[in-house]
């Protein structure tokens, strides 16, 4: 009987593009995120060449990215309550193709941000990519977890970019 090995996605690392743009906000910028869920189900069940793709968060892929959320505000020292501004998402989208050929991964979030438990902010950010995806599986599987990682890194710095949610969260 053959089975299949179960990767778990690593921890998302905040990155320099991200932290460089929330760095760049007033001094008076501060936000903590809220509840993020999907809207079904099956986005929490991402596979990779038949192989499950786990997150590493109650394999739940909607705190995968609230956890993606807070590492790139905690690292541009930006996480606080300060402000009373909480981020909430619904994840609309979370897809990855490894197959051989095209590989394509995509993430789309629909980003909510409330003060006082008032909506003030909402926006659809989109994190897409895509790559030469190899034959080899041993080569393929590592593509697309790095892929799919990426298209959560462009999601939240299209968010991050956004001069509305920058006002949002002040």
């Amino acid at each position: 009987m053959l089975t299949a090995c179960t990767a778990i996605a690593p921890a998302y690392q905040a990155t320099v593009d991200n932290v460089k743009i929330l760095q760049t906000m007033p001094d008076n910028a501060w936000a903590e995120p809220g509840h993020f869920s999907v809207v079904d189900e099956s986005m929490n069940q991402l596979r990779i060449r038949g192989n499950p793709y786990n997150s590493p968060f109650n394999n739940s892929y909607a705190e995968y990215i609230k956890e993606a959320l807070r590492t790139e505000l905690q690292s541009a020292g930006r996480l606080g309550n300060k402000t009373n501004a909480v981020i909430s998402g619904l994840v609309l989208k979370n897809d990855l193709d490894g197959s051989f050929g095209i590989g394509k991964a995509s993430v789309i979030v629909r980003f909510t941000v409330t003060k006082s438990g008032k909506p003030i902010y909402e926006k659809v950010a989109i994190g897409e990519t895509k790559w030469d995806s190899s034959l080899m599986a041993a080569l393929a599987i590592p593509d697309a977890q790095r892929n799919h990682a990426e298209a959560v890194k462009q999601m939240l710095g299209k968010l991050f970019a956004d001069p509305n949610f920058q006002k949002a969260i002040q």
